[in-house]
């Protein structure tokens, strides 16, 4: 009794920080340029049309393979609710150290779907994928200015020596610590989903060229494909609150080095964070309250058939 009470009421009160974090959040965005930013809905309304659809490709993109992750890591989801926790993890968006991966996390327990540690794990071997994907990128973008054939092997050799290090450090780890199999690394779904992530920084990046494009510098699709995931991993990496001020401090000085003009320069960045990461907050709240209700519902039908159950 005494740990269903603690759990309840410590998930109420992790519920309660989550809130306060993003009310600081939106008061953090209406008290910056907002209105700067906003004002490209009206100016370039076909290429927001465009950003958002690559936005959407991304997050279906990710969300399968969030969905295939979890199911390797022991998570029961049917896809159409586990899109639905998938979302989840947008309302903790703004949660230093992607600690919004725990808001899944904890919305699997509590669905019935999985255990903790399972999910858990599954989030960092995500987090390893998102990095060796920029990574992989990063190479393949860089070999393209040289010799643009050899891009594609580029990016590929990157992928293939980090998921090797990778195993290779899964097997220095205690058993008892390390929850990833060694042989999980060297599976060639692994290699795919690392493939499919990258396909989705590739759009992130084509989205932060869609808002630069037009302004005057010198910013081209194969230097976007670079900037956009490397200063969205750095600005994660700092642990502030969804990398605010980190992310946008990091782009303005990419862009600046391209020659953007800094009149222009905030507008852009404004721009590229509002289409790619506020305006989706409220659908993470929107998921996780439906997964609250899914919850509470479950844990009724529980006890009506005199189950354990965990009402949240």
């Amino acid at each position: 009794m005494k740990k269903k009470f603690g759990a309840r009421y410590g998930r109420l009160l992790a519920f309660l920080l989550l809130a306060a974090v993003s009310a600081y959040g939106i008061w953090v965005f209406f008290s910056g340029d907002w209105r700067e930013a906003l004002l490209y809905w009206r100016r370039g309304g076909a290429v927001v049309g465009i950003v958002l659809t690559l936005r959407l490709l991304d997050l279906f993109l990710d969300a399968a393979v969030w969905h295939r992750v979890q199911r390797d890591f022991g998570a029961r989801l049917p896809w159409r609710r586990g899109f639905l926790v998938y979302l989840c993890a947008y309302a903790g968006l703004l949660l230093p150290a992607q600690l919004g991966r725990v808001v899944r996390a904890d919305a699997i327990v509590r669905l019935g779907a999985g255990g903790f540690r399972g999910a858990i794990t599954a989030e960092l071997v995500l987090m390893v994928l998102s990095g060796i994907a920029a990574m992989a990128l990063l190479a393949g973008a860089m070999t393209c200015v040289v010799i643009p054939w050899l891009a594609p092997l580029a990016a590929v050799i990157v992928v293939f020596a980090m998921l090797f290090f990778f195993e290779w450090l899964t097997v220095l780890l205690p058993k008892r610590i390390a929850a990833i199999p060694r042989t999980y690394w060297r599976q060639p779904a692994t290699f795919l989903m690392a493939a499919l992530v990258a396909v989705g920084w590739m759009l992130v990046g084509t989205s932060l060229y869609m808002v630069v494009r037009d302004l005057p510098g010198n910013l081209r699709l194969w230097q976007a494909w670079i900037i956009a995931p490397a200063n969205l991993v750095l600005g994660a990496g700092t642990g502030l609150p969804g990398g605010i001020g980190a992310v946008e401090a990091l782009l303005g000085v990419s862009l600046r080095m391209l020659e953007v003009p800094p009149a222009h320069m905030a507008f852009a960045v404004g721009a590229f964070r509002l289409l790619t990461f506020w305006i989706w907050i409220p659908l993470g709240w929107v998921a996780l309250l439906w997964v609250n209700r899914l919850a509470r519902r479950q844990a009724r039908r529980a006890a009506a058939r005199g189950e354990p159950g965990d009402a949240p």
